[in-house]
C-alpha cells in the first residue's frame, strides 16, 4: 500500500513538472518597464540604492509583515520560555572592560553607517540592526548588570516601536492616496525615518533572540 502511494505522489509531481515545464516555455516576451519605474522613482524620492528603494517604497506592505512576523517571533519566545536566564561567560575583566569602553562604541558607529548607507548603497536597517544586536548580545554575555536594571516595559515598547511607526506611517500615507503610498516630496526623509526606528526595534529584538532563547542543552 505505501509502494501504491509513492508510485501516485511521484506521478503527480511528474505532471506538475511538465506542466511548469509548459508554463516556462510558453512565456511571452514583455516589455522590460520595471528598469524605467524603478529609475524615475529613484529621482522623485532621491533614493539611489534599487534594493532600499524596492524593499521601503514598491512592497513596503511586505516589509511592514515581515517586521510583524520578526515580533510575534519575540513575542512567541517570551511565551514559550518566561523564566529562561542565560549564564553570563567569564572573562578576565581587562577584556570586557575594553569591549564595553572600545569596542560597542565602534559597533554602534558601525551600525548607524550601514544604516544611513543604504540610501545609495548596500545597507539598511536589517544590516545595521543585526551589527547593533551583536553588540547588546555581547554587552550581556560580559556585562549583564548594565542592562538587567532596564525595565520590561521599557524594552515592550522597544520592541513594538519601528512596527508602530510603520504602521503609523501607512495611516498618516492614508491621507495622500494609498497605505504606504508616500508622498513624493517627503519620500526620501519617511524611507529613512522608517528605517532609523526599525533600526533600534530590530536590534533590540534580535538581540533578545539570543538573551530568551529557550535552554536545549545543559
Amino acid at each position: 500500500m505505501n509502494n501504491f502511494f509513492k508510485i501516485i505522489l511521484a506521478f503527480l509531481a511528474f505532471l506538475l513538472f511538465l506542466f511548469l515545464a509548459f508554463l516556462l516555455l510558453n512565456l511571452k516576451p514583455f516589455e522590460n518597464s520595471l528598469e524605467k519605474i524603478v529609475t524615475n522613482e529613484m529621482i522623485n524620492s532621491e533614493i539611489t540604492h534599487e534594493v532600499t528603494l524596492v524593499l521601503l517604497d514598491f512592497r513596503s506592505l511586505d516589509t511592514l509583515l515581515e517586521v510583524a512576523v520578526i515580533f510575534l517571533a519575540l513575542i512567541g519566545i517570551k511565551t514559550v520560555s518566561p523564566l529562561f536566564r542565560y549564564k553570563p561567560l567569564s572573562f578576565p575583566l581587562l577584556i570586557t572592560d575594553t569591549y564595553n569602553s572600545l569596542i560597542f562604541p565602534i559597533i554602534v558607529i558601525v551600525s548607524f553607517y550601514i544604516l544611513t548607507s543604504g540610501a545609495y548603497q548596500s545597507g539598511g536597517a536589517f544590516q545595521a540592526s543585526a551589527i547593533l544586536a551583536g553588540g547588546f548580545i555581547l554587552i550581556n554575555l560580559t556585562k549583564p548588570q548594565f542592562l538587567k536594571d532596564i525595565k520590561e516595559l521599557i524594552l515592550r515598547f522597544i520592541y513594538s516601536l519601528g512596527l508602530l511607526y510603520f504602521i503609523f506611517i501607512g495611516f498618516f500615507t492614508l491621507f495622500n492616496g494609498n497605505f504606504l503610498e508616500y508622498p513624493k516630496e517627503y519620500s526620501y526623509h519617511i524611507i529613512i525615518s522608517i528605517e532609523t526606528f526599525l533600526t533600534i526595534s530590530l536590534s533590540v529584538i534580535l538581540a533578545n533572540y539570543f538573551i530568551n532563547a529557550v535552554q536545549r542543552f545543559k
